[in-house]
């Protein structure tokens, strides 16, 4: 009887955590348009008229790197790319953490080669509309959760930055992430 009850209390937290599964709750953006293939782990949107792209992207499964080594090893990365203009860290959402990063960037797909592979090309670049690679600024913001890495990211051409982030801050207030 004990042995039950002791393998029922081990192997409980354990079988627990393998019914977690990754998903991504956030509120979107008001007046934007959602990619046709969001789901649980990649999720973007876009304003055409200001061509802002916002996306919330759930890092690759070999990446498996813990953010308190990832943060500070992509400062370094961004500040090498040249791309990086400021980082912090901040809270956010639902008991999110994380390490934010303010770039300059001549093209949304300057950051794809700035990531590290952190950010997957197929996921992200291939749904940029046509006409939104013009010079940006970025925030990318990298949290965990879990055990799983995922990117924030806003991208806005350089002029109205600052007002477009203030839109999307409610989205930012109510991100929830499993993993």
């Amino acid at each position: 009887m004990v042995l039950v009850t002791t393998f029922s209390l081990l192997s409980g937290p354990s079988l627990a955590l393998g019914e977690i599964k990754n998903e991504i709750n956030a509120t979107p953006p008001l007046n934007w348009e959602p990619s046709p293939t969001n789901n649980s782990t990649t999720m973007m949107w876009f304003q055409n008229s200001t061509k802002s792209i916002f996306a919330i992207i759930k890092a690759p499964d070999d990446l498996v790197f813990p953010l308190f080594i990832a943060g500070p090893f992509m400062t370094g990365y961004l500040k090498y790319k040249g791309v990086l203009e400021s980082a912090d860290r901040l809270t956010f959402g639902h008991s999110n953490y994380g390490y934010r990063y303010f770039l300059n960037l001549s093209s949304p797909s300057k950051l794809l080669e700035s990531s590290s592979g952190l950010i997957p090309k197929n996921e992200f670049l291939s749904k940029i509309p046509e006409g939104y690679d013009v010079p940006f600024r970025g925030m990318l913001i990298l949290t965990q959760k879990h055990n799983e890495l995922y990117a924030i990211i806003f991208l806005n051409p350089k002029e109205k930055f600052d007002s477009m982030l203030n839109q999307i801050q409610p989205t930012l207030d109510s991100i929830q992430l499993t993993g």
